[in-house]
Formats: C-alpha cells, sequence, structure tokens
C-alpha cells in the first residue's frame, strides 16, 4: 500500500513538472507586458520618456508618444523594436501650463491600451 501511494506521487509530480511550464507560459507572457511613460517639466523644458516592454523578444513593438496640451497634439516621437521600443525627447514648452504624455503602444500589430501621464510647470 505504502509502495502504490508512493508510486502515485512520484508519477503526479513528474507529469506536473512537465505540464507545468506550457500551462502557466501564457501568464507569464500577459503579465510581463508593461508601458511605463514619464513627464517632468524643468522650466521650459519638458523631458518626455515612453518605454513598452512585451516580456517576449521576439515580439516586434511599435510606440508612438505625444505630448499634448489639452486636445491639441504638440508633438509626436515614435520608435520599434524587438521585445522592448523606448524614446526619449525633450521639447521646449510655456512655463506654468499643464501637459500630457500619451503613450501608444502595438505588440505584433496589435492595438495596447494607451497610457497617459500628466505634468504642470512651476
Amino acid at each position: 500500500m505504502k509502495k502504490s501511494i508512493i508510486s502515485f506521487l512520484l508519477i503526479s509530480m513528474f507529469a506536473f513538472t512537465i505540464m507545468a511550464p506550457s500551462v502557466f507560459a501564457a501568464d507569464v507572457d500577459t503579465y510581463a507586458i508593461s508601458g511605463r511613460l514619464s513627464l517632468r517639466i524643468e522650466g521650459t523644458t519638458a523631458y518626455c520618456a515612453g518605454k513598452y516592454s512585451s516580456g517576449n523578444k521576439n515580439d516586434y513593438i511599435e510606440i508612438v508618444i505625444t505630448l499634448k496640451q489639452g486636445e491639441r497634439e504638440i508633438k509626436s516621437w515614435s520608435a520599434s523594436g524587438r521585445g522592448t521600443a523606448t524614446v526619449s525627447k525633450t521639447y521646449t514648452v510655456q512655463a506654468k501650463k499643464s501637459y500630457q504624455l500619451v503613450l501608444s503602444a502595438k505588440v505584433n500589430g496589435k492595438e495596447k491600451p494607451s497610457v497617459t501621464v500628466t505634468a504642470t510647470g512651476k
């Protein structure tokens, strides 16, 4: 009886170790996707940065970051890459005004939810 329980446990653990990586692989890709965005205004200079990572070095990523004041688009920059795409730029803005930076991304041609941050000059 004891041998059959041990045998069953060993077979179960072996089967789980073979199947577990394929079961959890989809979750890893989903949770590894991230879009990061940064907008900092110092005086009349806006420091704009956007990064998008998919967690898979084979994914083709395209990003666009757009600087806006209200509904008006002021400037856009784009980048692309495998696994990660990054843009970092500066732009001259008006002091004491509010601006938004929007990150739009596509992974393998599929649109991802956009990310927006807001900053106000001092």
